[in-house]
């Protein structure tokens, strides 16, 4: 059986559906906080930091998800190797 639901909603909605918190106002402060920084004049360290910060989570996401098709392939071979098991040769 196959079912198609075609689902018509805002970013925000979809985030209320799912349950997911409204990171709105962390982002502005984070923002607000990295633009007076540069209107002062940017620390270097600062800008190293934030950088590092980036790299690191965007390679823990790259990780995380290599390790979730990883699942998804071995459970499909898995299923797989049980519907259709190797025939026996003993003829």
């Amino acid at each position: 059986m196959k079912v198609s639901v075609d689902l018509d909603l805002t970013p925000e909605e979809l985030r209320r559906l799912f349950g997911l918190p409204d990171l709105t106002p962390i982002q502005a402060l984070v923002v607000e906080r990295i633009t007076r920084q540069v209107e002062k004049g940017m620390d270097s360290n600062l800008l190293a930091g934030i950088t590092r910060s980036i790299i690191t989570g965007g390679v823990q996401s790259w990780e995380a998800y290599q390790k979730l098709l990883a699942g998804i392939l071995n459970v499909s071979k898995s299923s797989d190797t049980k519907k259709y098991p190797a025939a026996d040769s003993t003829d």
